[in-house]
């Protein structure tokens, strides 16, 4: 396979140095972009409902996103900002990655996530309309043709790279910034130092109940 250079190779750049920067995000992360049908943002309040279901969930002021970086047993707070009528999503959880939470999200609307923990464990997901069109693990992704809904995604499909075996990868190929890269790539929305270092409004989730 002739991967070439990839077509986010200065976005893949970007956030390899923003990883290394921000160390706390290896330890577990997820980023998830949600893009309105409609083109009108969704309001902290959708957001809220959407992500925690029928589960106690609360709004708070913002605050600096490491601050609350790590993982939580009841209630997981998720950072949101807004990039045009796209809503970005940061945790340092796994609740955007949830299947049911996707699926929530991703009424009237399209949602990429990325998630991985310490552990390697992690999923690249695209959900639309109420459904999961894609669900990766980007470590080992299998090819293309594996996934049967990879032809709404062309941004990911044209990233020959990150379907590529292990052994035919260069050597500085990061799979965690090829899932942020391919998410920046297709929505336009940006995850940067300053981000992190801003504060930001949060949502208080309680778990496990928003996984139901």
């Amino acid at each position: 396979m002739n991967t070439g250079r990839p077509p986010t190779a200065d976005l893949r750049e970007h956030y390899r140095q923003l990883l290394s920067t921000h160390l706390w995000l290896d330890v577990a992360m997820c980023w998830a972009v949600v893009v309105p049908d409609s083109g009108h943002a969704l309001s902290l309040n959708q957001l809220a409902v959407r992500l925690s279901g029928d589960a106690p969930h609360q709004l708070h002021e913002p605050a600096l996103p490491d601050a609350l970086g790590l993982p939580c047993e009841t209630d997981n707070p998720v950072f949101v900002d807004r990039c045009g009528s796209a809503v970005i999503l940061v945790e340092g959880d796994h609740l955007g990655s949830m299947p049911v939470v996707l699926r929530r999200l991703s009424q009237g609307a399209r949602v990429y996530s990325a998630w991985w923990n310490v552990n390697s464990h992690n999923r690249l997901s695209f959900a639309a309309g109420g459904e999961i069109v894609l669900a990766i693990d980007a470590f080992g992704p299998g090819r293309p043709e594996d996934h049967a809904g990879i032809g709404q995604w062309p941004e990911l499909r044209a990233m020959t790279d990150f379907f590529a075996d292990f052994e035919e990868r260069d050597e500085d190929y990061d799979w965690q910034a090829a899932m942020l890269a391919v998410i920046d790539q297709t929505t336009g929305a940006r995850l940067t130092s300053e981000w992190l270092q801003q504060p930001h409004p949060y949502i208080t989730v309680r778990m496990p109940g928003a996984a139901r």
